[in-house]
């Protein structure tokens, strides 16, 4: 079977003001991407709001919660979509010791995050959110490294990856406001009851300690909470 995988992150740079970097994904089967977009859009047009509008994180207010929960809601009630996040500790990292650099790090993040959700039998094409003009070549260059650490040397499981603006892909959105909400909650910010409200409904739904690491078996919502080889050791 052929799946879309849309991709984003958050404060996923050394340098950003959180002690946390999140890499997740929102997926389903190509054949259905179509319909998802489709019904989000419609959802927007219900609240009376433009689809040239983004859903994000940072843009849920009182007026827009109810829509907010309904697509939580959507898509933990959609069994053709899955979400997937890494969830790394920053103050962990050492990429001196490891002799790495930290854009080779986040490559290796990315390869962690996909790879309990890349089967070798099906095909993939993913969809990173473009963040600056350098996103293209350096997905490229995690594209190289995908296909090597998965053996893909035909290159017919990983199609693709293909950065894309949000507004592009609906989808894309569902994602960027599941990492937000995360991010919000690894953080312990308490100032917006809206987006507490909307952490509320995620916990409630997905049925587990946002905190803990989501077994394998559970790929509708699944957490890694990345760990250290010093903290593993």
């Amino acid at each position: 079977m052929e799946y879309n995988v849309y991709c984003d992150e958050s404060c996923h740079l050394v340098s950003n003001d959180s002690k946390y970097m999140l890499i997740g994904a929102v997926y389903c089967p190509k054949n259905k991407v179509k319909k998802v977009n489709e019904y989000i859009e419609h959802l927007k047009e219900n609240y009376n709001i433009s689809n040239k509008i983004e859903l994000k994180w940072n843009k849920i207010d009182k007026k827009t919660e109810k829509l907010y929960l309904d697509i939580i809601n959507y898509f933990f009630n959609n069994d053709d979509l899955k979400f997937r996040v890494i969830v790394i500790d920053k103050t962990k990292l050492d990429h001196e010791k490891y002799n790495q650099t930290e854009n080779e790090f986040y490559h290796k993040a990315y390869y962690e995050m996909l790879k309990y959700i890349i089967i070798p039998g099906n095909s993939y094409n993913i969809y990173p959110d473009i963040k600056d003009t350098n996103s293209y070549y350096y997905h490229q260059i995690m594209l190289d490294y995908l296909r090597i650490k998965m053996q893909d040397t035909n290159k017919k499981t990983i199609r693709k990856v293909q950065p894309i603006r949000s507004y592009e892909a609906p989808i894309l959105q569902i994602n960027d406001i599941l990492i937000g909400a995360l991010s919000y909650h690894y953080r312990n910010l308490s100032k917006n009851n809206v987006k507490l409200n909307i952490i509320s409904e995620i916990r409630k739904l997905y049925q587990n300690d946002l905190n803990e690491t989501s077994y394998c078996s559970n790929t509708k919502f699944n957490i890694f909470m990345w760990r250290s080889r010093d903290d593993i050791d």
